[in-house]
């Protein structure tokens, strides 16, 4: 315990009593070192311990008040500078650095950044709020056991994610577009960078208008060649959300079938799939490191097989949340039976429109499963195929317990019909000896 002595008043910092001049001084002198003797017989009384069968003194409000000083605050983690400067800047997010500072003065940089604004302001009101409140009640239990958000078919799309499992250490977001580069805005004629904004602008604002990516548009902008691929999204959502850029990795597999990982650096060459890339991120004021991935691949049974790197990869991920949305109920397939394999086996929690894995799939292995919304049939462009009738059954059974769903996405914007089904793995059955 540490101990605190009280100092008489004619007594200095080191207990040693104060010079005097009379008499009177010199009595109070002998009567002050009196009793520095007596305070320290006694705390070295307390040092000792208290007699056998006493009760302990309690401290006193002077002892309390010596409390150790709490640590200091551990240092933020600083961000990748170079990256995250670029980021805000091809995100419409005012900066400070040079020359970004000075790019920000183009016209088109500025419509870009108050078109931006706006719909990202309708997005963020209208659906990003209300997914986030609805995620941090009803999603809470399974947020807390996701160590890594698996987005199969989703794009680019981390916004959504984000909202959903916002501590997910690792989000894994795949798509068959391209990872792409980052712009060189050095290099970059005026021109060349009025259209890069032009064309961001398009695919972004038709994303905050529906909350999902129509492939068709993206691929039409992305065959202009100057929003490349899915990496200046990502990053643009990363800044949107509040983000800052850590590091950027590249993601390849070698002659031998391994992933490797290097710094950033442009592809001259646009690789063979699968290949991917790895976003490291902290959010503003936070010290916690994480990391988002998105790999350019098909996950058809023809390229997505057991023995593959990607699937080695993917089966190697822990904590699993999966996550589907708008994905064009490809999971319905043969085709497709690989990946729903793995998501059945791996996820501890699976949270989808109806466009992923059938509902018949979790019914018939016993998952606990939670309805939001209402279900309605598949929008004109997809067939009559994947229609589940036994999901419209149970959905319109009064005595199932569907929750509202507070928020519209996906591919029935218009009609605003949304569905989500929340399914949780049963505990495994005991191993019959």
């Amino acid at each position: 315990m540490r101990t605190l002595y009280f100092l008489p008043e004619n007594v200095d910092n080191n207990g040693l009593p104060l010079k005097t001049k009379t008499l009177k001084d010199q009595k109070m002198k002998k009567a002050c070192l009196f009793v520095s003797a007596l305070i320290l017989l006694s705390s070295l009384a307390c040092q000792a311990g208290p007699a056998r069968g006493a009760a302990p003194k309690p401290q006193t409000a002077a002892v309390a008040q010596e409390a150790p000083a709490s640590a200091p605050a551990k240092p933020v983690v600083a961000p990748d500078r170079v990256h995250d400067d670029l980021a805000a800047f091809l995100s419409g997010v005012a900066g400070t650095a040079e020359p970004w500072k000075a790019r920000e003065s183009a016209a088109s940089w500025q419509s870009f950044a108050a078109s931006s604004a706006k719909h990202w302001t309708a997005f963020e009101t209208g659906i990003l709020e209300p997914m986030k409140k609805w995620a941090g009640e009803d999603l809470r239990e399974t947020g807390l056991a996701t160590k890594t958000l698996f987005y199969p078919f989703g794009g680019p799309d981390f916004v959504t994610a984000f909202a959903f499992y916002p501590d997910a250490a690792k989000t894994v977001l795949m798509g068959l577009e391209p990872v792409g580069n980052l712009p060189d805005f050095d290099k970059a004629t005026p021109v060349w960078t009025d259209e890069f904004f032009q064309d961001l602008d398009t695919i972004t604002s038709d994303f905050l208008k529906r909350g999902y990516f129509v492939t068709e548009h993206m691929n039409d902008v992305f065959s202009k060649g100057r929003v490349d691929g899915a990496l200046p999204l990502v990053l643009y959502f990363l800044k949107r959300t509040g983000h800052s850029i850590v590091g950027i990795r590249n993601l390849g597999v070698d002659e031998k079938g391994e992933w490797t990982e290097t710094a950033y650096v442009p592809l001259k060459k646009r690789p063979r799939r699968p290949y991917g890339v790895r976003i490291e991120y902290v959010r503003t004021g936070d010290e916690v490191v994480r990391s988002v991935e998105y790999f350019s691949c098909d996950l058809a049974d023809a390229a997505f097989r057991t023995d593959s790197p990607l699937f080695r990869h993917f089966d190697g991920l822990e904590g699993v949340t999966t996550f589907i949305k708008s994905a064009s109920y490809l999971l319905h397939y043969g085709e497709f039976s690989i990946i729903r394999n793995m998501i059945l086996r791996k996820s501890l929690c699976v949270l989808e429109d109806d466009t992923g894995i059938p509902y018949h799939y979790f019914k018939r292995q016993g998952w606990e499963i939670q309805l939001y919304g209402a279900y309605a049939k598949p929008v004109e462009d997809f067939s009559a195929a994947v229609e589940q009738k036994d999901l419209k059954a149970v959905y319109e059974d009064p005595a199932t317990n569907v929750r509202k769903l507070p928020f519209h996405f996906g591919y029935r914007w218009v009609s605003k019909i949304d569905n989500l089904l929340l399914m949780k793995k049963p505990p495994a059955k005991p191993a019959v000896s």
